[in-house]
């Protein structure tokens, strides 16, 4: 994060902790939200100045009203907006004359209900800016701080605890409110954003980074903006010692702009916030369920410090159903050495599971896996033990010695590390309570189990979020032929073509290139869409004959003669770079050629990529395996297709005009790889 983001989150404790507050449009009517606001407002009034602000002076809640902001006896550092849409602009304009620099706008009626409503909020978002004054809002459900008593709302009823909330929806406030208190959680601040015409979920995540009260930051995101900035705020929150979860519903399936390429056409905002997440490896959760079990887990007293998991149960049947639920998760389940092996066969009795699944035949009691999970932990070869099963106590042993169990068994995991979740058919059985006391997630079920292992494991990105250098204006042309030459002055290694304005230019381009040759009618933005692709010309009567049919069916305005490339046992890919609304330009590698949206198999990334980057995204499609030495056919050229990848995604970061790039298709064989097409799209 830049020095000024950091003074701009730093800035924002006015908002969360000011001196005084002004509430315009209180009321006695408690029916009103002015009355609501004014009541939880008053509840913090032993640590700050509260002023009511109502036309008529009221007495409201035993509190003189003032009839205007120019009666205060001071400058409030907060004002809260609570009136009529109508009255609003009124409001701001008396709010800025004042001095007031924090506005929270509850009143609706603005950017959410079309293009007028847009105009206005825009105009009140610039007069608040020029006055040097932030806003939260307008649409939203205010703001609340457990350490300061602050309840700037009309009705959340919050315990106080530990967890950031930063909301599009107030309601999703009102149902964490409400559902952290089971968990023995609580919220340490919360903010509804509303319209975001102003302050937006980047800064509330850099400023709630830098609370101390706060460990967990949890964001709700319906819409993404900045989606850069967001995750820049959420890698340095993480640097803080911030754990984030990212709540985002899944995304839309279109980029909502028309496309020209195959690239466009076949990413979507899903693609790209999915493909960040694993980048960056970012919790993302899309639903309440999943938000809960991701918080039990980065709860527990000691997470997972990676991915590998040694499923412990009492039953072939729960050691299975373990470890798929556990491989499901994302989870590996490594078979354990030979050497752990033979330590746990002395420890177990004959006939029972020594790999990985555990399976301990005839264990009645928790007690009997104290040295097995110990072996295991102990042994280095493992992150975290998924214990399944139905864990009986000892019959006739007291509550008090069963749950000295659990806790050497939770005591010997923290201290070696090792991340720890049970489930079981007995949840109540004083082993489990103790395990749920000393914050060791217990379920039912292994499915539950599992996720709060892969959700709250310590997260290491795969690489920083790529910085952005000063972009340029891509000035040249977006034909064809330009396209080809300015990606090639990228980097792209392009078959050997020569333009042609007639048919006899095009036999000479033909004769000095050697047959057989390639003809592409220009003029034509998908030329294999249009026909105006004819491939495998071996003579100079075929090659006239194919231009005069394309001239009558197509009138192009000239003609590409080019090599024909044959690679025996080739791939053909797409590489393209696609500069997304949210989350800027991207590269994408692909599948297919011409058949790319059949195949769908595609891998996005943040531009620009570094060839390391490039490899790794090129080993996650599906087609992978047909790069190696596939049936005694030499590797193909990997390192030639990560040197383009990587070329496309400088020049989609390079030039801040540049919708789209694209080499489709990427011919790739075992000594090289060659781009037979090109096209970019760009903003003039």
């Amino acid at each position: 994060m830049n020095i000024e983001a950091q003074k701009l989150s730093q800035s924002l404790d006015g908002l969360f902790n000011p001196r005084s507050v002004a509430l315009v449009g209180a009321s006695s009517t408690t029916t009103k939200w002015g009355f609501a606001y004014a009541r939880q407002l008053l509840a913090g009034a032993s640590r700050r100045r509260i002023h009511l602000i109502n036309q008529r002076g009221e007495t409201i809640l035993g509190q003189q009203s003032y009839t205007s902001l120019r009666s205060l006896p001071e400058t409030p550092e907060l004002a809260v907006i609570c009136v009529p849409a109508p009255h609003v602009p009124q409001a701001i304009d008396e709010v800025l004359a004042i001095g007031t620099r924090y506005l929270v706008c509850i009143t609706a009626g603005f950017g959410e209900i079309g293009e007028e409503g847009r105009r206005l909020q825009n105009e009140l978002r610039d007069r608040i800016r020029s006055a040097g004054a932030r806003l939260v809002g307008p649409n939203c459900a205010g703001l609340y701080n457990a350490a300061a008593n602050l309840e700037c709302t009309a009705f959340w009823k919050l315990a106080p605890g530990d967890i950031g909330i930063i909301s599009q929806s107030g309601s999703i406030v009102v149902d964490l409110g409400a559902r952290l208190p089971r968990e023995n959680l609580g919220i340490s601040r919360a903010v509804s954003l509303g319209n975001q015409a102003d302050l937006t979920v980047e800064e509330f995540v850099e400023a709630f980074a830098l609370d101390p009260n706060t460990r967990v930051i949890v964001a709700y995101v319906e819409e993404f903006r900045d989606g850069r900035r967001l995750f820049q705020a959420i890698e340095h929150a993480r640097q803080l010692g911030k754990e984030v979860v990212l709540v985002a519903p899944r995304a839309g399936e279109a980029v909502s702009r028309s496309v020209a390429s195959h690239t466009g056409s076949m990413i979507s905002n899903e693609d790209v916030l999915a493909s960040l997440c694993a980048e960056l490896d970012v919790v993302r959760v899309r639903g309440m369920g999943d938000l809960f079990l991701a918080l039990r887990g980065l709860s527990a007293r000691v997470r997972a410090p990676g991915r590998r998991v040694a499923v412990v149960a009492d039953g072939g049947g729960f050691a299975t159903l373990g470890t798929d639920s556990a491989v499901e998760e994302g989870l590996e389940v490594p078979a354990f050495s030979p050497a752990l092996r033979a330590k746990l066969t002395e420890i177990m009795p004959p006939g029972s599971g020594t790999g990985n699944p555990i399976d301990y035949v005839g264990a009645l009691d928790l007690a009997s896996f104290k040295p097995v999970i110990s072996a295991i932990a102990a042994s280095g070869e493992v992150d975290a033990i998924l214990l399944n099963g139905a864990y009986n106590n000892v019959a006739g042993a007291p509550p008090e010695s069963e749950a000295a169990v659990a806790t050497d068994i939770r005591e010997t995991c923290q201290r070696l590390g090792i991340g720890l979740s049970v489930a079981t058919v007995i949840t109540t059985e004083p082993a489990m309570v103790a395990f749920a006391a000393d914050r060791v997630p217990v379920f039912d079920f292994p499915e539950e189990a599992a996720r709060p292992l892969a959700l709250g494991r310590i997260r290491k990105a795969k690489r920083q979020l790529p910085k952005i250098e000063t972009t340029a204006a891509y000035l040249g042309e977006t034909d064809y032929l330009s396209s080809r030459d300015a990606l090639a002055a990228g980097g792209v290694a392009f078959t050997r073509a020569i333009h042609a304005r007639d048919v006899d230019e095009a036999a000479i381009a033909a004769n000095k290139i050697g047959y057989p040759v390639v003809l592409k009618a220009l003029g034509s933005l998908h030329k294999s869409d249009s026909g105006a692709v004819v491939l495998e010309i071996y003579d100079e009567a075929t090659l006239r004959a194919k231009i005069e049919t394309l001239t009558g069916q197509l009138n192009p305005t000239g003609f590409s003669v080019e090599e024909m490339i044959v690679e025996r046992d080739g791939v053909e890919l797409l590489i393209g770079g696609l500069r997304d609304p949210a989350f800027g330009p991207t590269v994408v590698v692909a599948a297919g050629g011409t058949k790319t949206e059949i195949w769908r198999d595609r891998v996005v990334a943040l531009a620009p990529v570094d060839e390391l980057t490039a490899r790794r995204m090129l080993s996650s499609l599906r087609v992978a395996p047909l790069f190696a030495d596939f049936r005694g056919r030499p590797p193909l050229d990997l390192s030639g297709v990560a040197k383009t990848v990587a070329a496309i995604s400088r020049f989609i970061s390079d030039h801040h005009n540049v919708l789209e790039a694209e080499i489709n298709p990427l011919i790739v064989g075992s000594s090289r790889c060659i781009a037979v097409d090109a096209r970019i799209v760009a903003a003039r």
